[in-house]
């Protein structure tokens, strides 16, 4: 036993963790024609005792359609607050009456439990609306994203947390997005 625990170690050590991971497959993307892109994002600080979202929504333009920055009531776990930026997400999408959609977010634990029904967790209640909210669509997908490549929707939730500031809108790009927004059709 203390032999073969030792092969393990030795197994391990050899390892080089310092491998460069492969570039993420997944990057930011204009939608195709007739879809509209949803990137949504949460933020949560512990220091601050604050959480807040962030949702944009683009045309295959690459036109911002709507965007959302509100900051949440209390401070939630980043996982919870994922799931609240996915609802929000939703929710302007519906308001909105976009027919065909495409969910993103970098909170890959969202996006499995969205994609697999995932309804026995502790916000399986959410996942729960989300999924019931897909029928509402012509087509709606969730993916997984790089957290790379969701800096605008990112930059919506830390503008809230750092205002204080529930903000919408609508056929603009919010002014300190826009080098963010063009950025991102350049990749």
């Amino acid at each position: 036993m203390a032999r073969s625990s030792i092969e393990d170690f030795s197994v391990a050590a050899t390892n080089d963790l310092y491998t460069p991971r492969p570039t993420p497959s997944s990057c930011w993307s204009p939608p195709p024609p007739g879809v509209f892109k949803i990137n949504v994002d949460g933020a949560s600080s512990d220091l601050e005792e604050s959480s807040s979202i962030g949702v944009i929504i683009i045309d295959c333009n690459g036109e911002t359609v709507a965007a959302l920055c509100k900051p949440l009531q209390s401070h939630y776990p980043a996982e919870l607050v994922e799931v609240f930026a996915m609802e929000q997400g939703i929710l302007l999408a519906q308001e909105l009456q976009l027919p065909r959609v495409m969910f993103e977010s970098d909170a890959s634990n969202v996006i499995n439990a969205i994609n697999d029904f995932a309804l026995g967790t502790s916000f399986g209640h959410i996942i729960q609306d989300i999924i019931q909210a897909q029928a509402s669509f012509v087509f709606c997908t969730f993916r997984h994203l790089n957290r790379a490549y969701n800096y605008a929707a990112h930059e919506l939730a830390l503008f809230a947390r750092r205002n204080d500031s529930h903000q919408r809108w609508i056929g603009v790009t919010p002014s300190f997005l826009v080098s963010i927004v063009q950025a991102d059709m350049l990749n």
